[in-house]
């Protein structure tokens, strides 16, 4: 199972905090949050841009150990049905695995990259972060939930899909302008020709741009190597002059020349059976630890120098102020 990895902080808000014994309840903010996943389940809910109405979604926690979460969340979808003539429209909860990981001065979160949310992490992210907020608010603190993510060289990208996580290239898109309509082009003679032949395939629909488009069969896999020449000047001249490289992976998904790369790991389904049944690994130190908390351990490790972001959500306005 994949699991994009995000960053968490609690930080202090505007608000009047409230206080017991004479010290900040924010001195202790790591222990109000874990306090929360004390119960079976939690409030989790999203306000509809639509109708201004809260959302709930169905969730149950699963098990917490040594300072690390591990619960379901679930979406919910309403299919059709046909019975007997009649169309009835029931109420679906696919679901999601999420892991947070609450270990003092760590603040990590781990979503399943799953179908039942379009295999977007950021909507869950997003319901979590409202939900969250809600609650720690009138302690004086809240919740910012930023993706890991870095930048990365195409060629490194796609390298590191392809033999580190080996990954099948389903198909690649190289989108260009015709140099006769669209210019200057930053390209040499021969590859500005090259654009110009291949534009000249669609000039008769009268096309300022077009693409290249080029699928691997149903199980094979295309192969991008930065040895093969003519390869390697077609990415140039798209990297060069901000025209789109579409590389369509089996599992991460679509990369594009100049996006950031999103931490996304494998985390295996029997890591969080064992977590919950209580099943330890021997640990690199005395003792025994869960192969949950040591693949934790791992992504942090491997991470540490990504940078933290925050997807910009549009439609409606966040109703609590920016943390200082």
């Amino acid at each position: 199972m994949k699991f994009a990895i995000y960053k968490y902080e609690l930080v202090k808000t505007n608000t009047k905090e409230l206080f017991q014994e004479n010290k900040s309840v924010y001195d202790n903010a790591q222990v109000y949050f874990g306090n929360l996943f004390n119960a079976n389940q939690l409030n989790l809910y999203q306000v509809s841009n639509k109708d201004g109405l809260p959302q709930c979604f169905p969730n149950s926690i699963l098990k917490t150990r040594n300072g690390v979460t591990l619960m379901r969340v679930c979406n919910v979808k309403h299919v059709t049905l046909w019975q007997d003539y009649h169309e009835n429209k029931e109420e679906s909860n696919p679901y999601c695995f999420v892991i947070i990981d609450n270990r003092f001065g760590i603040g990590q979160i781990a979503i399943e990259r799953s179908g039942a949310f379009d295999s977007n992490t950021d909507k869950v992210r997003d319901i979590l972060q409202e939900s969250f907020h809600a609650v720690l608010a009138p302690l004086g603190f809240s919740i910012e939930i930023r993706a890991k993510v870095r930048t990365r060289d195409f060629w490194e990208a796609i390298e590191e899909q392809m033999t580190q996580k080996n990954e099948r290239i389903q198909k690649v898109v190289f989108e260009f302008p015709n140099p006769d309509k669209v210019g200057p082009v930053d390209a040499s003679p021969v590859m500005t020709d090259r654009l110009r032949f291949l534009a000249s395939l669609a000039s008769a629909t009268g096309a300022a741009r077009s693409s290249f488009k080029v699928d691997a069969d149903k199980e094979g896999t295309l192969t991008l190597d930065r040895t093969k020449e003519d390869l390697a000047q077609m990415v140039a001249l798209c990297c060069n002059n901000g025209y789109h490289i579409s590389v369509h992976f089996e599992q991460f998904g679509v990369y594009r020349n100049g996006d950031v790369i999103r931490a996304l790991y494998n985390i295996d389904k029997g890591l969080l059976d064992d977590f919950i049944n209580g099943q330890s690994v021997l640990g690199d130190r005395e003792g025994t630890c869960f192969g949950l908390i040591n693949k934790l351990d791992y992504i942090r490790e491997q991470t540490k120098e990504y940078e933290n972001i925050t997807p910009v959500k549009e439609g409606r306005k966040r109703k609590y102020r920016r943390a200082v």
